[in-house]
């Protein structure tokens, strides 16, 4: 199984199966100069269950080529190395000779390739009965376009492994800002192969601070959300259920409102996140206490040697979990309005704004439903010609909305600190000169203004609608 992992201001993370993994790349054989490439992600190391049960592979890719299409690619999946292991089946878009596969895929990057490339082909494997526990098998992916140059390169699996269950952490409202909120964290070893370790990573959203700092962890920040990957001491036997020895301990500061912690814990050794996105890590002091791992009930030993890759999760079994901690605190929202004058068949543009007054920051996992829109109604007479690119008609494709709206108007961001003022901007051509013309602008909770229901968190409606006057 697949998650997508936290990035920048994200809020989705994540899981041990689905981690970023080490990865031998190769370039392509006869790569042609000047041709953009496609590069494929680096492939996740697989720790495969005892069969029937299964274990799926996915390929993503990426380029830095915008507007590349390569509707005529082929991949090459070498999977003898798995011949010993495992049972290989291969996804319909391929053609298969024994365990070699040849698959046909299509990739477009669009104008945004920082959104990267997903890919048709797939493997599912089933662990062969009698495979030894920790036995490895690798395979390799090759690639050609006509249009690209495709690098591939080479993964793992394993036979077994490790597989971390996270007790639920406790959700906590009204918090007071200025406290301390303390999460323990507790898992379980579910899988069938002892861990020879154990790291922690923590994702605490704005509003909350680390008010303890380990020497075995590493600290960063990438100007939202505080992180922190701890590496306790300690094996992980199989069944075996422990916790780290002291619980999170959290500080609500004063822009606390909807805050969360995120906790992943997978093997040692396991690549993944959060690291790769340019955090920058600073470790505890030397001089700082060590992070330690407690045995709440003992596991059982096994011959089997320890693993540092992850079973797939599954059941009740998750190796992260998220606890909200919603703060006692308000955050103020406030549009303005703005005048402008031209003459008939002239054009006028009209600035108008959406500002964060605070003192909380409005973070918003939803993606995008909990946070203000600026709800805009055109001043009669007019007819809009252009827009900012955060602006757009209510219904796009709409001859009749674009020319006379209303217009939405959105923030950049479902993390919203205190301070940000957003500029927006409509272009309007005067068709009838109206005396003292008024339009609107009103902050709307939601796509809907017919929906919008005004949150406890801002109470203050005085600044929630403006004047648009033309001529």
């Amino acid at each position: 199984m697949r998650r997508n992992s936290l990035t920048g201001l994200a809020a989705v993370f994540a899981s041990a199966a689905g981690l970023a993994a080490s990865l031998l790349v190769a370039g392509p054989a006869g790569a042609v100069s000047g041709q953009p490439v496609i590069t494929l992600d680096a492939p996740t190391p697989a720790a495969l269950p005892a069969a029937p049960a299964t274990a799926g592979l996915y390929f993503d890719f990426h380029t830095k080529a915008k507007n590349l299409t390569a509707d005529d690619a082929t991949l090459t999946v070498d999977a003898r190395g798995l011949s010993k292991i495992a049972k290989v089946e291969f996804s319909s878009n391929c053609t298969v000779h024994g365990l070699v596969a040849t698959c046909s895929e299509s990739f477009e990057s669009g104008s945004n390739p920082k959104i990267g490339l997903g890919s048709m082909t797939q493997l599912t494997l089933t662990a062969l009965r009698g495979s030894r526990l920790g036995a490895t098998g690798t395979y390799k992916i090759t690639g050609r376009s006509a249009h690209a140059q495709i690098a591939g390169g080479t993964g793992s699996v394993t036979v077994g492994g490790p597989s971390f269950g996270l007790t639920r952490l406790a959700d906590r409202s009204n918090l007071k800002v200025g406290s301390t909120v303390a999460e323990p964290v507790r898992f379980t070893n579910a899988g069938n192969r002892p861990a020879r370790g154990v790291q922690t990573a923590l994702a605490a959203s704005p509003g909350l601070d680390f008010a303890d700092h380990y020497a075995n962890c590493k600290y960063g920040f990438n100007g939202a959300i505080h992180f922190a990957v701890c590496y306790p001491k300690g094996g992980i036997n199989i069944a075996e259920t422990a916790a780290l020895a002291a619980p999170v301990r959290l500080h609500v500061n004063s822009t606390a409102l909807f805050t969360y912690l995120d906790v992943l814990t997978a093997p040692l050794g396991q690549p993944g996140w959060p690291d790769g996105q340019g955090i920058k890590w600073t470790w505890g002091k030397r001089s700082a206490p060590a992070l330690k791992l407690k045995v709440i009930k003992t596991g059982r030993r096994s011959s089997a040697p320890a693993g540092s890759v992850s079973l797939p999760q599954t059941g009740t079994v998750r190796d992260y979990q998220i606890a909200s901690l919603k703060a006692r605190n308000t955050a103020d929202f406030a549009v303005s309005g703005a005048s402008a004058q031209a003459d008939t068949g002239k054009t006028a543009t009209l600035d108008l704004h959406l500002t964060a007054n605070g003192p909380a920051t409005l973070y918003d996992r939803s993606g995008g439903e909990g946070v203000p829109t600026a709800w805009v109604t055109l001043p009669p007479g007019t007819t809009a010609v252009g827009h900012s690119a955060n602006c757009a008609p209510w219904q796009e494709n709409n001859p009749a909305a674009e020319a006379k709206g209303p217009y939405v108007c959105s923030l950049p961001s479902f993390i919203v600190p205190k301070g940000q003022a957003t500029d927006f901007a409509l272009t309007l051509r005067v068709d009838d000169v109206v005396a003292h013309a008024k339009g609107s602008v009103q902050l709307v909770w939601g796509p809907d203004p017919a929906d919008s229901h005004r949150p406890d968190f801002d109470p203050d409606s005085r600044n929630d609608s403006a004047v648009l006057t033309m001529n």
